[in-house]
């Protein structure tokens, strides 16, 4: 395949039944509204759902419970399974916990979609799998090395989704999201990202918190450009692909808090703090494989992004 020749991978795709695990989270809920009206799909959660798309369709559900998964997984033709632990504090506060989730869920999902004739299964991982970025923008050929407890737990489960597709046949698709964002992020959690953070202390009248000289940078998406990206991968013929989820931009947190200063002109003031220890410099992706196999590029773009918050 050249280079330069994008090759569409699914030019018709059947009706599918898809089950989405995390359902209730803030990517799922997108992935219902970009899925829902050409497949029958389906969430499983340990929590109920809040955001309207998911309403009705979730079922309590854990993923390290096999014989469960494997009940709500029947007549599935794909499986997409965001359920994780997500923060890397609380990894480092409970390694054991973060590991019984994301690598033992996955494992629990994984021997589920085989028990129950899953033909593939789109595992949602994370760029926390590069670590410290050694060249810039990051291709899915960097160097694999994690910092974090949670990064090297969405590692392990990357490794099992290849092993159970070698062993048993199932296809699979890993994707790694940088660093996406929406409206539907839940603004009083502690792990919520900066943008997230951003868009609450404007609400508040309170200044934007930059860690550090605010030049690191940072690829940013929004949530919806993620689930299709997912979605074009579910109903795409690929298989045995790691691919990266960006918009192959870096944004300063200096420039993030200046875009929101063009949103909001007399509300924006900023505060600089401290820098975080340890706080990854640089991190782009490179989209160029995505952008081949399945023609992807992100079309909210950040501004646009920053508005949906205040609609």
């Amino acid at each position: 395949m050249s280079n330069n020749v994008f090759i569409d991978p699914h030019p018709f795709w059947p009706f599918m039944k898809v089950l989405i695990t995390g359902g209730s989270g803030q990517l799922a809920s997108y992935l219902f509204e970009e899925m829902s009206s050409e497949h029958e799909v389906s969430g499983v959660d340990i929590r109920p759902p809040v955001h309207e798309p998911a309403m009705g369709r979730v079922a309590m559900g854990d993923i390290r419970d096999v014989e469960a998964m494997t009940s709500a997984m029947e007549g599935c033709d794909a499986v997409v399974h965001t359920a994780a632990q997500v923060s890397v504090q609380r990894s480092t506060e409970d390694p054991s916990g973060d590991a019984d989730t994301n690598v033992m869920g996955t494992i629990g999902v994984l021997r589920a979609a085989v028990a129950a004739g899953v033909r593939k299964v789109v595992y949602i991982s994370s760029a926390a799998v590069y670590g410290d970025p050694q060249r810039v923008p990051v291709d899915e050929e960097h160097p694999l090395a994690p910092k974090s407890f949670y990064g090297a737990s969405k590692l392990c489960g990357e490794h099992y989704v290849r092993a159970f597709g070698s062993t048993f046949g199932l296809e699979w698709v890993v994707i790694r999201p940088f660093n996406f964002y929406s409206p539907r992020a839940d603004p009083s959690s502690p792990y919520s990202g900066v943008i997230t953070k951003f868009a609450q202390a404007v609400r508040e009248d309170r200044p934007l918190r930059i860690e550090g000289d605010g030049l690191q940078t940072r690829d940013f998406l929004h949530a919806r450009d993620v689930a299709r990206m997912v979605t074009m991968a579910v109903e795409s013929d690929l298989s045995g692909e790691t691919l990266n989820c960006g918009s192959g931009k870096g944004t300063s947190i200096i420039k993030l808090a200046s875009t929101f200063s063009d949103i909001f002109p007399e509300k924006v003031r900023v505060e600089h703090v401290p820098p975080r220890t340890s706080d990854i410099r640089d991190s782009v992706a490179d989209i160029s494989r995505a952008r081949q196999v399945l023609g992807f590029e992100t079309r909210t773009g950040l501004e646009e992004g920053l508005r949906d918050f205040f609609q």
